[in-house]
């Protein structure tokens, strides 16, 4: 009994990861892939065997849908994490399988399936661990408050930076790790170039009584808070900030909150303008391809895209024939962009449209 609920677990902490609410989350019909699978071969027990090998097929399944939607920087970097990930439970992911040829090779048993993978699912969980998503239009950041936690400062300094700013405050685990909080900022620039953020913001506040109130009934504060924005590819320091705050209530506890949120507001507005006049996202562009007949041939065009020089591509969706990716190109003239990948292309793409912001190709059925 101990031994099922060792193996429960993960296979709980795997289906959350897969139900989870994701941004640009997307709904399609299952996609198949083929893929060959080996587990050790037990002479007295054949079906142990073979359902062995098939497991690790769906494994391979699916961790091939998984690199479609990753960059190849995240898939390099990022490895372990689908293992102990996504890849713990590759079946919650697999619609159903079709064993297409088997048998025994050496100490092994091997198989050949094709699996039926939920690639919405596989897509989803990926970007609730934020591996995954619309990362090449816009900025990540991950924001690290230091000492004593304070919701009020908290709360205040993302909804205002939020209110101003496109660049997007992400909930990273690391950010809140108690051991890295306590070190310097170099081991949570670590931690967010393994995540993939962009940018580390690095914050600490405090407040403090400002005179005696006892005898007014009200009890006056003052705050300081101040913050630090990381590049976090470069490792470079591009902002330090600081701000003061002054509140007043018949509690010292609301006193303090008050003054607490009142910095938190001012040093957030005064990050988002000075973030966003140093640092600038790149526009990303829009590629659609229509009649696209499954993943194999959605790995293929991502392939053909990668030949293009871009900043950055991301496939963000794929559906009823439909893939979608987010393409940076060096230089942003669509017109330009679709010559290229016309003139480098081997599928037999047809350009249909190239707006601003957007190009549409076909494949012929």
């Amino acid at each position: 009994m101990k031994n099922s609920a060792l193996i429960f677990v993960p296979l709980l902490l795997a289906a959350a990861c897969a139900t989870a609410p994701a941004p640009g989350a997307y709904k399609a019909e299952s996609e198949p892939l083929t893929a060959e699978g080996a587990g050790a071969f037990d002479e007295r027990n054949l079906g142990a065997s073979r359902e062995r090998a098939a497991l690790d097929a769906e494994k391979n399944a699916v961790r091939r849908a998984a690199e479609l939607f990753l960059d190849e920087d995240t898939r390099a970097e990022n490895s372990g994490v689908l293992e102990i990930g996504l890849l713990k439970a590759p079946q919650l992911y697999v619609a159903k399988r079709k064993i297409l040829s088997e048998g025994r090779d050496g100490a092994n048993y091997r198989v050949e399936v094709r699996v039926w993978v939920q690639h919405d699912k596989v897509a989803s969980a990926l970007r609730s661990m934020n591996l995954a998503g619309p990362g090449a239009s816009g900025l990540s950041a991950a924001f690290a408050l230091r000492g004593a936690p304070d919701k009020a400062f908290d709360k205040a300094f993302r909804d205002t930076f939020a209110r101003r700013s496109a660049i997007v405050i992400k909930d990273y685990p690391f950010a809140s790790d108690p051991a890295l909080l306590a070190g310097p900022d170099s081991g949570l620039l670590s931690a967010a170039a393994v995540s993939g953020a962009d940018l580390l913001l690095c914050a600490s506040a405090s407040a403090a009584p400002s005179g005696a109130g006892f005898s007014t009934g009200f009890y006056p504060s003052r705050s300081e808070a101040a913050l630090k924005v990381y590049d976090v590819k470069s490792g470079r320091e591009v902002l330090s900030l600081s701000s003061q705050a002054n509140g007043i209530d018949a509690s010292e506890a609301a006193s303090f909150a008050k003054a607490l949120i009142s910095a938190g507001e001012l040093l957030a507005q005064d990050a988002a303008v000075k973030a966003e006049r140093l640092l600038k996202a790149d526009t990303p562009m829009k590629v659609k391809i229509f009649g696209v007949a499954g993943l194999e041939a959605v790995g293929k065009i991502k392939a053909q895209l990668q030949r293009v020089d871009l900043r950055a591509l991301r496939l963000e969706s794929f559906a009823e024939g439909a893939a979608v990716f987010s393409a940076v190109p060096r230089r942003p003239d669509p017109q330009e962009f679709a010559s290229t990948v016309l003139r480098g292309d081997s599928l037999g793409l047809e350009l249909e449209a190239a707006g601003p912001h957007e190009v549409v190709f076909s494949l012929p059925r």
